[in-house]
């Protein structure tokens, strides 16, 4: 009879630290930092308030009928810069990455935006605001890339601006596309 009586003490003192951690657990998690749950994919959290890079991606080349990325091929960028100054132009200077050997723009290596305007590599972009706006599409490809772009990963490249300065982001790889014809 002792022994049932130790048993129902130990059972009902384990009821009530079931209890307290239920009822004290949500408090807790209450008081947590909330996570910062920004995505990094396509540039998105870039905005700033005079310059800013969008919808940023890295495409891998069709060969054949399927897509592959290899090192030492090329791959294509897309993205669109923004100038959200008034009165003054912003000029892409540069883009660099420490997974290419190269990042070549064309059909010119610096490209002007002006004021209130976009421009885009690898996509459409037309911009109503203003008619004498460049509403032209140019390229951007990354040649002789390295074992660190993996589809469905990201890497870092530096967008370098003449007004701005530098605007580091982390760039995701796509990770098979649909073929543009």
């Amino acid at each position: 009879m002792e022994n049932k009586l130790i048993s129902r003490g130990s059972f009902r003192r384990r009821q009530l630290v079931g209890m307290t951690v239920a009822l004290t657990l949500p408090m807790l998690t209450g008081c947590m930092p909330t996570p910062d749950i920004d995505s990094s994919n396509r540039g998105s959290g870039t905005d700033t308030e005079a310059t800013s890079v969008e919808n940023a991606y890295i495409v891998p080349r069709f060969k054949g009928t399927s897509c592959a990325i290899q090192v030492g091929d090329s791959a294509q960028l897309s993205f669109t810069a923004t100038n959200n100054r008034s009165t003054e132009s912003e000029k892409l200077t540069g883009i660099t990455t420490p997974a290419a050997e190269t990042v070549r723009i064309a059909p010119t290596s610096t490209l002007e935006i002006p004021p209130r305007s976009k421009i885009a590599a690898g996509q459409p972009v037309e911009n109503l605001d203003d008619v004498n706006a460049p509403d032209r599409p140019f390229t951007v490809t990354l040649e002789n890339i390295n074992d660190r772009v993996q589809p469905g990963t990201s890497v870092e490249m530096t967008f370098q601006f003449d007004k701005f300065g530098e605007l580091n982001l982390n760039v995701p790889i796509e990770a098979c596309p649909t073929q543009q014809r």
